[in-house]
């Protein structure tokens, strides 16, 4: 999961370079998203993990 992380981190960068380069604001946009998923994407995953596997033992029962 570390590693997702990281290499979604680095594509946001790479993305706000390119953007800021050709001055394309599109791009800067999607860097700036992709930046803002990859700080969150630990929490979600951790958080849909706990709450699938919630789900299945609730239904176990």
């Amino acid at each position: 999961m570390y590693w997702i992380e990281i290499g979604v981190f680095v594509a946001g960068l790479v993305l706000l370079a390119i953007g800021y380069r050709r001055n394309r604001r599109h791009l800067l946009l999607a860097g700036a998203v992709v930046l803002f998923l990859s700080a969150a994407l630990g929490g979600m995953v951790a958080g849909f993990v706990d709450g699938y596997g919630t789900q299945r033992r609730l239904s176990q029962h």
